[in-house]
């Protein structure tokens, strides 16, 4: 549908149209022209960074959740010890 009405919008504008223009306007179109392709490259940068920043976060996620799990197991073994501690004192 949108390349449909982008082909009508296209066909409707004649070159010598564009030809007609004044010299300042077709000037100002090449700055909005590389304005455009800037904010694309610094949009596909920022993707990249948020591409890349998700995966070391899984990571280091993955990596403090493996601690939580040793940390658990050593906190369940003081506990043992210190019930058979407390045993043998009485």
């Amino acid at each position: 549908m949108i390349t449909a009405i982008s082909n009508s919008i296209i066909k409707d504008v004649n070159i010598s149209e564009l030809k007609d223009l004044p010299p300042e306007l077709i000037g100002n179109m090449g700055n909005l022209i590389t304005i455009f392709k800037t904010v694309g490259i610094i949009f596909i940068i920022y993707l990249i960074f948020l591409i890349v920043s998700s995966i070391m976060a899984i990571i280091r996620n993955k990596r403090i959740k493996k601690i939580y799990e040793k940390v658990n197991e050593i906190n369940d073994k003081l506990d043992i010890l210190l019930k058979k501690n407390k045993k043998n004192k009485k």
